[in-house]
């Protein structure tokens, strides 16, 4: 008996580097899903306005993380990879909806999760991808236009276009569907 438990101990235990490289990638993955989990699922929500949806993004964006092992500089360098790959997987499952023609919106989950300002962001759902990416990502993640390009990988001032387009597309909605000034 004493043998066995033996046995199965050292085939159990991490023997090698590979196997306590895998442990440090996968507590890694459980950091980043702690610490970066919210914003990523937020992102990808801004896309696909399906909570469910937007979850499979978030563990995609996950298993990605642990298939590569990207190593970072920092918390940001890591947080901005994350943003940049849930980004790339959610206009990915937009096309692949859009191409299936079963792109639904949830709205009694939208309903449910309403803030104060669930109006502004329902407006901003219904701008251009790339007006919908910058206003989201400065205002909601407080990121600074230039890390959005570097996100993104697209020019600064193309962000700054597409954020002062996206407000004005905003105002332009709120002032008709909402009576603002």
């Amino acid at each position: 008996m004493r043998r066995i438990s033996l046995i199965l101990s050292a085939i159990l235990s991490p023997r090698s580097d590979e196997a306590k490289d895998t442990a440090l990638v996968n507590k890694k993955a459980e950091y980043f899903f702690n610490v970066f989990g919210n914003s990523v699922l937020r992102l990808a929500y801004s896309y696909l306005h399906n909570k469910e949806d937007s979850e499979e993004v978030l563990q995609e964006t996950l298993i990605r993380y642990i298939s590569s092992a990207p190593p970072f500089e920092n918390d940001d360098h890591a947080k901005a990879w994350l943003l940049r790959v849930a980004a790339n997987i959610s206009k990915n499952r937009i096309d692949y909806n859009r191409r299936r023609q079963t792109d639904e919106l949830n709205d009694e989950l939208v309903a449910e999760e309403r803030d104060d300002l669930s109006f502004v962001w329902e407006a901003v759902k219904s701008l251009k991808g790339a007006q919908r990416e910058a206003i989201h990502l400065f205002y909601q993640e407080g990121y600074s236009t230039k890390e959005i390009a570097e996100i993104l990988d697209r020019n600064e001032s193309s962000v700054r276009s597409d954020l002062k387009r996206g407000r004005e597309a905003l105002k332009a909605i709120l002032k008709e569907a909402y009576d603002f000034e």
